[in-house]
């Protein structure tokens, strides 16, 4: 992103240019990407008015802060049926229970589970990187930063979404 890019005012997604309001994220459980997708979502958890919640495979859960822990849900390989769709009545329930402005998938390579969530849910706003199948699933999708810095892909996000 250019200087001149990020001098231009921003663009709030959502009613009345406010943003949105209620978010949930998908979070990445690899090594390679949860660190950097812990540190976004940590320091985004304390904007006013928002509602934010997370869902990871349990795998990844240790990469999320305890603050995080209390809008987490996990799910585990006992949860999938076999062809990878989330089948827990009770994760589906929960997640289900709250209607969300907007989905994002912080994963960078495709989680079917999550994928397969994703096409499920009736979220309006769904945003995702881009992936052989982003255009199935996602409303935007982020390209990869030029630079490779995932720092200025989740900076889009953030700006999309009123966070900042």
């Amino acid at each position: 992103m250019s200087k001149q890019q990020t001098d231009k005012p921003l663009i709030k997604i959502g009613k009345e240019g406010t943003g949105v309001s209620s978010i949930l994220f998908f979070l990445p459980s690899e090594k390679s990407y949860a660190p950097i997708a812990a540190y976004f979502v940590k320091k985004d958890q304390d904007v006013p008015d928002k509602k934010m919640e997370y869902i990871v495979h349990e795998d990844g859960a240790h990469f999320y802060s305890e603050q995080l822990k209390q809008n987490l849900i996990t799910f585990s390989d006992e949860d999938l049926n076999k062809f990878g769709f989330i089948n827990s009545s009770k994760i589906l329930d929960q997640i289900k229970s709250f209607q969300y402005d907007a989905l994002v998938d912080l994963n960078q390579s495709m989680d079917q589970p999550l994928s397969l969530l994703a096409l499920e849910l009736d979220i309006s706003m769904k945003i995702g990187f881009q992936s052989p199948i982003a255009d199935q699933l996602y409303t935007l999708v982020i390209e990869p930063s030029p630079s490779g810095f995932l720092e200025k892909s989740y900076e889009t996000i953030e700006r999309l979404l009123g966070l900042v």
